[in-house]
């Protein structure tokens, strides 16, 4: 008997995944929306959060109408291992693409609550730990304003979706930002996208 309620048993993925099949079409619709009404992505975020409170969803349409679903911990490496198991049990979906984890592109335009500023604002020193397998590093913002927080989560947006988020949690180490120095030598800096180069280069590659 106890072996039948087992088989019987809803996994937690699988319930979460049994719910967004049944709503892919309001999320489609959202999707598509002017975004007047954002009732279906809040419940998504709860259902998703309701699996584990450190995930967050992020979801658009790609440049060939397909709807993506990003998984994504928001930074946190606690929420690596259960965005991993739940991307593991996704079943397949029309029209839709799901990824784990912010991706890495080479140049995106992001603002954080009314902030804006590009990734070209952003330069960087760093030291690679080699023992660690980390790199540390320092952010260099125009106009920085360390009493003004939306530099710093707007700046960790940039890492997350030039270097990818992976890269983001378990490749840097320790972050320190300032505000832009200028008697520090322009060819001692480098970009967001030199840093995902030097981490391929450097951490991956000297590993294998």
């Amino acid at each position: 008997m106890f072996d039948i309620f087992k088989k019987n048993k809803i996994t937690r993925e699988k319930r979460f995944w049994n719910w967004f099949s049944e709503n892919k079409e309001k999320l489609e619709n959202f999707i598509t929306s002017d975004f007047s009404d954002y009732s279906i992505y809040n419940r998504l975020t709860k259902e998703l959060q309701k699996y584990n409170p450190l995930l967050f969803p992020e979801i658009t349409i790609n440049e060939n109408d397909k709807f993506v679903l990003i998984i994504t911990p928001d930074g946190m490496s606690d929420g690596v291992i259960p965005t991993q198991k739940l991307f593991d049990k996704k079943p397949e979906f029309e029209n839709w693409i799901i990824k784990k984890f912010r991706q890495p592109t080479d140049e995106i335009g992001l603002s954080f609550d009314g902030l804006d500023y590009g990734s070209s604002d952003i330069k960087i020193d760093y030291f690679v730990d080699y023992e660690r397998e980390k790199v540390d590093i320092k952010l260099l913002i125009n106009n920085y304003n360390e009493k003004d927080k939306r530099y710093e989560s707007l700046a960790w947006l940039y890492l997350d979706h030039i270097l990818g988020e992976f890269n983001t949690i378990s490749k840097v180490g320790a972050v320190i930002f300032e505000k832009v120095n200028e008697k520090k030598e322009k060819d001692e800096l480098i970009s967001i996208l030199e840093l995902r180069k030097l981490i391929d280069k450097e951490l991956y590659k000297a590993s294998t």
